[in-house]
């Protein structure tokens, strides 16, 4: 059984007293202090970190800006590449249209000069036809002069008459 005796008492509650106290002179003083520090630091480093974020935020503000400005451009960029395509898709066939009226006017004109050659050619052929049937007929050649005059006659469409 525990004894209980007033004097143990009294000299065991002194004793805690003594006990605090001396702690709290030597002890206490240094771990609030330590407490104090560690709180001070503690509170520097969350300002720090609000600092840090709130320049990730403002920076993370102006790489947006950024990126939208680029896409901006982006567009821009294109709708001008576009243009220039579409204006260089319709040089290329206005060239090319020129460049068939000019093939197809080349061929007429060659069409032309090849049936106004095959005309005289074939005018010359039937006065030199002519010429021999007349000859053939009358019997001899009038004169070299003669037969040049109607030929030239016949030749010019005075003849056709």
């Amino acid at each position: 059984m525990i004894k209980f005796d007033v004097l143990n008492f009294v000299f065991g509650v002194i004793d805690i007293i003594v006990f605090y106290l001396l702690m709290k002179k030597f002890l206490f003083g240094r771990i609030k202090k330590v407490i104090d520090a560690r709180k001070e630091l503690v509170s520097s480093q969350l300002k720090e970190a609000e600092e840090k974020n709130a320049e990730a935020d403002k920076k993370l503000v102006d790489y947006e800006e950024k990126i939208a400005g680029c896409k901006a451009e982006c567009e821009d960029i294109i709708k001008a590449a576009k243009v220039k395509a579409n204006n260089e898709y319709n040089r290329i066939i206005s060239d090319a249209e020129a460049d068939a009226d000019k093939l197809k006017a080349d061929a007429e004109k060659q069409i032309q000069e090849d049936t106004a050659k095959a005309m005289r050619d074939s005018k010359e052929e039937f006065a030199s036809l002519a010429i021999e049937a007349a000859e053939k007929v009358i019997g001899s050649s009038v004169s070299a002069k003669t037969d040049s005059a109607i030929f030239d006659e016949f030749l010019n469409g005075e003849g056709n008459d």
